[in-house]
């Protein structure tokens, strides 16, 4: 795999991997006609026709499925069903399914049903173009998706394709990034200490002449206090009866509450009686 941490070729891949787009899609649409101009010859001269039929259909619905895959619709179906053709997938498989359909196309070229005779010289040469465009184009899509993408920042071809340059982080290596979001975030360092002076001035104002790491913080100024602010804390007036003060929070009765009286009863007692 050709890797790289600078963002050179980003541009270049850019503009390429979207050519390359527009020639897999018109590779793939040979292939979904080639595949209906099969299953129609299929259907006339062949006694298993029903096989063959359902294979060339298979393979018109593996090009159109490929197809949408290419021109950005329904990703999100894509992330969920088929990540290795979503957007933050390389052109790994989709490269490889495009040399499977056409190996099946040009191997089809050797049936009796699918034969030149049959088809016609410029049927067969549609077919014929379809199996070799594809094939071709899927090997590129291998080659660039290795070319252009970086494993070890996890940035894939199609990101590359999507976003260009902006995918790989421009900051030094303390910077992270996300790849789902394709943002840069700053990670928090350390805090920076002045471990040389540089100039003699700067020499003199150490307090012993020292060169030890000194730590540079910023101290905020003391916080003017405002006695007018906390003057409605100290009102004991009445806001129903304002000549009326409100007596001290330290003698309200539920801070002092009566001691238990153990001599109670409920019942009176006679004084020249006893209880027993």
């Amino acid at each position: 795999m050709f890797s790289f941490s600078e963002t050179k070729l980003a541009g270049p891949g850019y503009i390429t991997l979207n050519i390359m787009r527009v020639f897999n899609i018109i590779a793939l649409l040979l292939i979904a006609i080639a595949s209906m101009i099969m299953l129609a010859m299929t259907l006339k001269t062949s006694n298993f026709f029903f096989f063959d039929g359902v294979s060339h259909f298979i393979s018109c619905g593996v090009a159109l499925f490929l197809i949408v895959s290419e021109t950005g619709f329904f990703q999100s179906y894509f992330v969920r069903n088929w990540p290795n053709f979503g957007p933050e997938a390389g052109f790994t498989y989709l490269g490889l399914a495009m040399i499977a359909l056409g190996f099946d196309i040009l191997g089809n070229l050797n049936k009796t049903a699918t034969s030149q005779e049959n088809l016609g010289l410029p049927l067969w040469r549609e077919v014929i173009a379809a199996g070799i465009l594809s094939s071709l184009f899927g090997l590129f899509n291998i080659i660039l998706t290795h070319v252009f993408s970086n494993s070890k920042l996890g940035i894939s071809g199609r990101q590359v394709r999507g976003q260009g340059a902006s995918t790989f982080p421009k900051s030094t290596p303390k910077s992270n990034f996300s790849v789902s979001s394709g943002s840069m975030h700053k990670s928090e360092g350390l805090p920076t200490y002045n471990t040389r002076p540089s100039t003699p001035e700067e020499r003199t104002r150490s307090k012993f002449g020292m060169k030890l790491p000194a730590r540079f913080s910023r101290i905020s100024k003391p916080i003017p206090t405002n006695d007018d602010q906390f003057a409605k804390w100290e009102d004991r007036s009445s806001p129903v009866v304002p000549h009326v003060q409100r007596p001290p929070t330290a003698q309200h009765p539920a801070l002092h509450p009566p001691e238990p009286s153990y001599n109670s009863s409920r019942y009176s007692e006679v004084s020249n009686m006893t209880r027993f």
